[in-house]
């Protein structure tokens, strides 16, 4: 066995960990969206550990805001604040 095969190594710049290395020659320098249409399913979700961290502290705020607010009109508010957030780094990043 060859030493690069032993480690799952490749000449395709693949890491091995399901996406291309900074500066491989398959990445070309871009960065993989955030957020990206749903395998099933309609609509976008999280595909890499930033989306995932965001979504998470997402739910947070909204299970915080929703515990401390009690029936208060400005949850509404921070429910659309939050939805606001995904959809302009959704449209950020699809540039």
């Amino acid at each position: 066995m060859r030493s690069d095969q032993q480690f799952g190594d490749t000449d395709s710049g693949d890491s091995g960990w399901g996406s291309p290395m900074p500066g491989g020659s398959g990445s070309a320098g871009k960065r993989r969206p955030w957020y990206g249409p749903r395998r099933f399913g309609f609509g976008y979700g999280p595909q890499t550990w930033q989306g995932y961290l965001v979504t998470a502290l997402s739910v947070a705020v909204l299970i915080g805001a929703g515990t401390v607010a009690k029936g208060a009109h400005w949850f509404y508010a921070v429910v659309v604040a939050v939805i606001v957030v995904h959809l302009a780094i959704i449209a950020i990043q699809r540039r």
